[in-house]
């Protein structure tokens, strides 16, 4: 009987997390300021690796969403970016998942600047799945990004998840889909920015990103997004207390329902 449960519970969260971008959550499709040089963060460099050579001093931070409100499929992010003379690493932990089923990544990354106009950034991730007891699965997949400012105010970005197809080894040599997207941002002034994405996973429909931020004041600011195919509505506001910022996000699936998500971020403060 454990043997069965355990198996339907693997069916529907394997269903459910490879219909929106099986490695990536939700909110790990692109953020507005992915595409841009002065609103990048911490979870930016999650999305595109060329963004840690913006990050100004070491920052760390955890994330935490419940998918589509499902206690099963969980998520949990932490990661800390040190920066460098030339540019930045950075750690990325991530787990999804419930005692039952289990997906974990931990990925080093590096991003750098080539210039004034050009970054570029690698993660490597082992990523592993597992039903405790029954099977465990495993492999590595690499990352590559660029960002390229094309204007002060004009920027665009490219990013390739698992260009090499890689598959789990065991069981069932299962293929991890390959994920690319590129986009542009727009920064129209110092307090708004306007970014457009396309994202295409492998044997799927490309998904259109539409995105803006708006920074009320300096201490808060407003993230709105709109994709297709699937249909994606998020929200997000962000308030920071000196070296604390706070986000807190919400997705909105027509047929999954809500996906609410809370991030915490401490960045150091420049010149310590």
């Amino acid at each position: 009987m454990k043997k069965i449960i355990a198996t339907i519970v693997c069916t529907l969260c394997t269903v459910v997390i490879f219909a929106q971008l099986v490695w990536l959550s939700v909110d790990k499709q692109p953020f507005a300021g992915t595409y841009s040089r002065n609103y990048h963060q911490l979870l930016t460099t999650w999305q595109n690796q060329a963004a840690l050579a913006y990050i100004p001093a070491i920052t760390a931070g955890i994330r935490t969403e419940r998918r589509f409100m499902l206690s099963a499929i969980h998520q949990h992010d932490a990661g800390i970016v040190l920066p460098v003379t030339r540019g930045g690493f950075g750690l990325h932990l991530t787990q999804t998942g419930s005692a039952h089923f289990r997906q974990q990544s931990i990925g080093f990354a590096y991003g750098r600047p080539l210039g004034e106009r050009l970054s570029i950034g690698t993660q490597f991730s082992y990523l592993s799945r597992q039903v405790p007891g029954y099977f465990h699965a495993h492999t590595i997949i690499a990352e590559l990004g660029c960002l390229i400012h094309l204007t002060p105010q004009l920027h665009a970005g490219m990013h390739v998840f698992n260009p090499a197809g890689s598959r789990l080894q065991k069981p069932g040599n299962e293929q991890v889909p390959a994920v690319y997207s590129a986009g542009i941002g727009y920064e129209i002034s110092a307090v708004l920015l306007l970014s457009a994405a396309l994202v295409k996973e492998s044997a799927m429909a490309t998904l259109t990103k539409v995105m803006c931020e708006y920074r009320i004041i300096r201490e808060l600011s407003l993230q709105l997004g709109i994709c297709t195919d699937p249909q994606l509505n998020t929200a997000a506001v962000e308030v920071s207390l000196q070296q604390l910022h706070i986000q807190l996000s919400a997705s909105h699936h027509p047929q999954l329902g809500m996906t609410p998500a809370a991030s915490f971020v401490w960045q150091v403060k420049k010149g310590h």
